[in-house]
C-alpha cells in the first residue's frame, strides 16, 4: 500500500499476525505435562517446555543463543530445544543438574516433540543439545565473553524467607539448596533485590545490544501485605542499562494448584496463581 513502509523483522521469525498476538499482556496457557515431566517433577517450580518455547520463539531467531542463569531442571532450555535454538543453563544445585543430564540421555527431539531415545529411527531425530552447568550464576556470567548471547530468559528463585519449613507447609518439595550463593537464601527481600541488581549488570554485559532479558517471577504475600515482586525486580534491574518494555501476566491452567483458604471469613488474602513475565531490553 502506498505510504506504508515495511519494517524488517530482525528479532524473530514470526509473521506480523503472530507478533501482534504475543503482545497481549494476559498470557493464558494450558500446557499439560509432557514426556519429560516424570523426570522433572521432583522440582517444585518446573515450567512447561511448550510454554517456554513461545517465549524463546518471540525473543530469538532460529539458531540463536539463549542463556538461562537459574535453570532448575531445564524447562526453558527444553523450550529452546523445541525451537532449534542453542542454549546454556546455569544451576547452583547439583541435584537439578543431574536430573537434566539424565533427561538429556533419555530423550531427543523429532518434529517439535520430545521422544525417547530408544524410539529414534534416524529420520529427523536429533539429540538434546542444550548445556547445563553447575555453578553460581554470577560467577559463571562474569567469566563469559561480553555480548555473547541473543537472549537471557530465566525463572529465578523468589521464595525468599520461605525456608524449608515454609515449603513443607505449602508443597511436598524440598527446594532449598543450602548454598549461601543461592538467591533463594537471601536473608531479606531487600538483600534479594541487591542480588538481582548484580544479576542485571551481568545480564546486560552478556546480551547483544537491543536484545532482551525476560524474567519470570511471581508476586508474594509478605507480613500481611501484597508484595509486587515482579515490579520491584524490574526496577532493580533496569538501572543496569535496560529499558523496561512491558509485563505479561501468565496463567497456566494445566498446573493450577488447589486454592488455599487463607483468612476466609476474616479478610481478603489472595491465592496468587499467576506469574509475571518481565520484559527488559538492553540499551
Amino acid at each position: 500500500m502506498a505510504g506504508k513502509r515495511m519494517v524488517r523483522n530482525t528479532l524473530n521469525d514470526l509473521s506480523g499476525r503472530e507478533w501482534l498476538f504475543f503482545t497481549n499482556t494476559v498470557w493464558e496457557t494450558n500446557a499439560p505435562p509432557d514426556r519429560t515431566h516424570a523426570f522433572r517433577k521432583c522440582h517444585g517450580a518446573i515450567k512447561p517446555p511448550a510454554a517456554m518455547a513461545e517465549l524463546v520463539r518471540f525473543f530469538t531467531r532460529r539458531g540463536e543463543r539463549v542463556l538461562d542463569p537459574f535453570a532448575g531442571v531445564g524447562g526453558i532450555l527444553l523450550g529452546a530445544e523445541l525451537e532449534d535454538r542453542r542454549s546454556v543453563g546455569v544451576e547452583i544445585d547439583a541435584r537439578w543438574v543431574d536430573v537434566f543430564n539424565r533427561l538429556r540421555r533419555q530423550f531427543g527431539v523429532r518434529d517439535g516433540m520430545f521422544v525417547a531415545r530408544d524410539e529414534f529411527d534416524g529420520a529427523g531425530c536429533r539429540p538434546i543439545g542444550a548445556e547445563m552447568v553447575c555453578a553460581s550464576c554470577l560467577e559463571y556470567m562474569a567469566a563469559q565473553e561480553a555480548e555473547s548471547f541473543d537472549a537471557v530468559i530465566t525463572d529465578p528463585p523468589y521464595g525468599v524467607q520461605h525456608k524449608p519449613k515454609g515449603f513443607a507447609a505449602e508443597t511436598n518439595f524440598a527446594m532449598s539448596s543450602g548454598d549461601a550463593r543461592d538467591f533463594a537464601n537471601a536473608a531479606t527481600f531487600d538483600d534479594y533485590l541487591v542480588l538481582m541488581r548484580e544479576f542485571g549488570e551481568q545480564a546486560r554485559r552478556l546480551l547483544r545490544p537491543g536484545r532482551y532479558l525476560v524474567i519470570l517471577i511471581g508476586d508474594r504475600y509478605h507480613q500481611g501485605e501484597y508484595l509486587p515482586l515482579g515490579v520491584k525486580v524490574a526496577e532493580a534491574v533496569r538501572p543496569a542499562g535496560f529499558e523496561w518494555k512491558g509485563l505479561k501476566v501468565w496463567w497456566n491452567k494445566a498446573t493450577l494448584r488447589p486454592f488455599r483458604p487463607y483468612a476466609v471469613g476474616s479478610c481478603f488474602v489472595p491465592n496468587i496463581t499467576h506469574q509475571n513475565v518481565v520484559i527488559l531490553r538492553r540499551k
